[in-house]
């Protein structure tokens, strides 16, 4: 899922590796897995450019702040290694003034709110897209035109990826689904799956069931499962039960009152993910990844905790009214994940951790 930084850093490195060689053809396997192998041992042997170093340095921060400081507890480390990580990313701007993935990160870390950061993606969107029309334009080798193809897109789907998911938090629902579907139409396969953050402004901006599987269809090759391990659905070779759309199948039939739909909804998550029930009971909610949506694996809690965190404009709807409950309280009290905790033994009584009935 998604995009990794590290892996990103090592395919440019060795792009460029191969240019500055004139190696040819760019298939050629035994250098590319020398190259992987460097890129192990000592990364910095591959660094020869300012902007090397500067898209080097992005993707040692990435690694940073979305899959290292969520797990630091000391207050005084995390202020440090945030600190870090600005002067890195203000030092890759430095090196390489293109770098439009530091750029924007660096403006996640400062952003005052984040409709301050939705304002920016807005803003500096049209910058990409000439960086693009340039850089397809320029495009006059094999090297060039190798990683015009791919590498050289993904900065834009990033971005257009961040301006979706920081539109569906900041409320600006119609937004969210207008960049997603740029980004789907640009890169139809989807590889930063912003599909995600799509369905779920969908579903805010009230789509019913027909509406969700009508993007689904329109989308297809985005959710066309690129492999044998990939998850199964009904229907062979889709990736038909991601938490996202299961979740946002259940709020549409939650809505609409269809609570036999909404349970059946719900008894799919429970049943789909080895501690689905302890999820969609606690119902954490994780810091967006300022690199990309975060590598999890399919079909694995960790990606159920992603989709429900994501999913927290959803999960807020109905708090404050005074005759019904939450969206969210309704699934973490819910007699599916209930009698799915005593079967494990943990009843929400006995459970610890961050809930209140749902989310905050």
């Amino acid at each position: 899922m998604a995009f990794d930084p590290i892996q990103e850093d090592c395919l440019r490195l060795i792009l460029e590796d191969m240019h500055r060689k004139g190696v040819f053809p760019l298939e050629d396997a035994s250098f590319i897995e020398h190259g992987m192998e460097l890129y192990r041992t000592d990364a910095d042997q591959l660094v020869h450019t300012d902007r090397d170093r500067s898209f080097h340095l992005t993707a040692r921060v990435a690694e940073l702040v979305d899959y290292q400081l969520p797990f630091i507890t000391n207050e005084m480390e995390i202020n440090r290694q945030e600190d870090l990580a600005e002067d890195q990313l203000r030092e890759a701007i430095e090196l390489d003034p293109g770098n439009r993935d530091a750029q924007r990160m660096l403006a996640a870390l400062n952003a005052e709110s984040n409709d301050a950061y939705v304002s920016f993606l807005i803003d500096n969107r049209s910058a990409l897209e000439d960086d693009l029309a340039r850089l397809e334009a320029g495009a006059n080798d094999p090297y060039s035109r190798e990683f015009a193809s791919d590498l050289g897109r993904r900065p834009y789907l990033r971005w257009l990826a961040s301006l979706a998911a920081h539109a569906l938090i900041s409320g600006q629902y119609r937004i969210a689904l207008e960049a997603a579907e740029a980004s789907l139409a640009f890169a139809p396969h989807d590889p930063g799956d912003v599909r995600h953050s799509a369905m779920l402004a969908l579903a805010k901006l009230e789509a019913t069931r027909d509406e969700l599987h009508a993007f689904r269809r329109k989308h297809a090759l985005a959710y066309l499962s690129p492999s044998p391990q990939r998850r199964r659905g009904p229907l062979t070779g889709h990736r038909d039960l991601d938490p996202w759309s299961l979740l946002a199948e259940m709020s549409a039939a939650w809505k609409s009152y269809d609570l036999e739909g909404a349970e059946r909804a719900l008894r799919t998550l429970v049943k789909g993910f080895p501690h689905g029930a302890e999820s969609l009971f606690y119902q954490a909610e994780l810091p967006e990844g300022v690199f990309s949506r975060v590598n999890v694996p399919a079909a694995s809690d960790d990606e159920l905790v992603l989709a429900i965190s994501e999913a927290t404009p959803l999960l807020q709807e109905g708090i404050g009214s005074p005759d019904n409950a939450c969206f969210s309280t309704w699934i973490a009290n819910h007699d599916i994940v209930a009698r799915a905790l005593e079967g494990r033994g943990a009843r929400p009584s006995q459970a610890k951790g961050r809930h209140s009935g749902g989310v905050d």
